[in-house]
């Protein structure tokens, strides 16, 4: 969708090393691990991200200077994708803030990601094509203070929670994108229906709490 400003860049490459400082997601120098979560966005939540609000040449320039932010390096874990037999370094992931009393998805900044460290953030597609096992183990791999039972709980949780969240609607907030980069852009998120096939399809989740 069109933009209504120029990109601009409000804190460009200002903290070195491989330092993140565009949200209230921990920083973490390059080499340096942090713990690994799952995010699942809510099925009534797809299909509307940063790259559906922005020009295709402004999310390159955005994710260049997230890659470049953080030295091309992992956020996670500290490494990148060409060590994993990748083709890209790193992958940019928004983080988002869910408030659900006031049913509100906030976009409160973005993260440079190995491959793998990305595929885990999104568990919901992992499970799709079938790379949940996967997940779970560079989950054990990345917290290797986690035991196995804290993987799988954490898994569980983290469906349990994508389930709760898909039977609502969430209001869409991308001011960051005004604050960070001086884009107005306009939200689009239709509404979602919730009817029983959808219900149903997220029942359906349950099968994939059992380990």
């Amino acid at each position: 969708m069109a933009t209504k400003s120029k990109l601009k860049f409000a804190k460009e490459y200002l903290t070195p090393d491989g330092y993140s400082n565009t949200s209230d997601h921990p920083a973490c120098p390059a080499g340096v691990k942090m713990e690994l979560l799952t995010e699942m966005v809510p099925k009534t939540a797809w299909g509307s991200n940063v790259r559906d609000h922005v020009k295709g040449s402004e999310w390159d320039k955005i994710k260049e200077w997230c890659y470049k932010r953080s030295n091309y390096n992992c956020e996670v874990c500290g490494q990148h994708g060409k060590l994993q037999g990748r083709r890209h370094r790193v992958e940019a992931h928004e983080i988002w803030h869910y408030d659900d009393v006031k049913l509100v998805q906030t976009l409160v900044g973005l993260i440079a990601l190995c491959p793998s460290c990305h595929k885990s953030k999104h568990y919901g597609r992992a499970i799709n094509v079938g790379d949940d096992k996967f997940v779970r183990q560079h989950l054990k791999k990345i917290n290797k203070h986690w035991t196995w039972k804290n993987v799988f709980d954490h898994c569980k949780n983290a469906i349990s929670l994508y389930q709760e969240r898909s039977l609502k609607n969430y209001i869409l907030n991308m001011d960051y994108l005004k604050s960070e980069f001086g884009l107005d852009v306009e939200i689009h998120r239709q509404h979602v229906e919730i009817t029983d096939e959808h219900i149903e399809s997220i029942k359906a989740m349950d099968k994939y709490k059992s380990f």
